[in-house]
């Protein structure tokens, strides 16, 4: 099974369900909101924590993270597995759950994953005309070896109306994350989007959308963003004129 269009961040899914007050809305909590392992370490942990007022039920599942023309897909994976997948938390409870590489495969590079913690509804809280807030948290888990490259990204911009869609192929064998990235010309800024923009798989190549005005010119435009390893800047080819 393949899973499109998962939140790279952490998501609140509203669904309308039926539950009491919405005071009784649960409030899920999951920390690292990150795994990120080196061979040959193959385990690790996150915790779970229930804030709200009433029990809650938890799944937690692992998807094989790739990205193919440029969009995420999540697949089914018995590579990496969680213990345990399902879980009931008491009000103001917390659980540990372990995340464990059994693959007797080695590492190749960077292996991405997404582990997806899910608040389940509860059905006899249902009750007609109200809404329950599920939570789901998507966190990302990487495991590489020691000798992996690093992220080695080009990039390309295509102007689009209402904005920008900027490309980039990562030659490398590691991810880029990108975060509050920027386009600007001689002109000044022509383009901006706040917050987590994405990643970018190593030897993969991932677009996205950045809202913004005013037309760019010449061949090139001036990207600015964060990284994991900080801020950065790098020159991205223009395409379509």
């Amino acid at each position: 099974m393949i899973w499109r269009s998962l939140a790279a961040t952490v998501a609140a899914l509203v669904m309308l369900l039926q539950s009491g007050d919405p005071s009784d809305a649960a409030s899920l909590r999951v920390a690292p909101v990150i795994v990120d392992l080196r061979s040959p370490t193959a385990a690790s942990t996150i915790r779970v924590w229930n804030d709200a007022r009433q029990p809650i039920n938890v799944q937690i599942r692992v998807f094989r993270w790739r990205q193919r023309n440029g969009e995420d897909t999540y697949e089914a994976t018995n590579d990496v597995v969680v213990s345990p997948p399902i879980a009931t938390l008491q009000p103001g409870g917390e659980n540990i759950v372990r995340v464990v590489r059994v693959s007797k495969r080695p590492v190749q590079g960077e292996e991405s994953y997404r582990l997806v913690v899910d608040e389940l509804p509860d059905p006899s809280r249902r009750a007609a005309g109200n809404v329950a807030l599920v939570v789901r948290h998507s966190i990302p888990v990487f495991f590489a070896t020691n000798e992996a490259a690093g992220a080695n990204p080009s990039w390309s911009v295509r102007q689009q109306r209402g904005g920008f869609v900027v490309t980039v192929q990562n030659n490398g064998t590691k991810r880029l994350k990108v975060s509050n990235l920027a386009l600007s010309s001689g002109a000044g800024t022509m383009a901006r989007r706040e917050g987590l923009v994405g990643y970018v798989l190593g030897n993969s190549t991932a677009s996205w959308f950045v809202p913004g005005s005013g037309k760019l010119s010449g061949r090139s435009v001036t990207i600015t963003a964060d990284s994991e390893a900080g801020r950065f800047d790098a020159t991205a080819r223009l395409r379509g004129g």
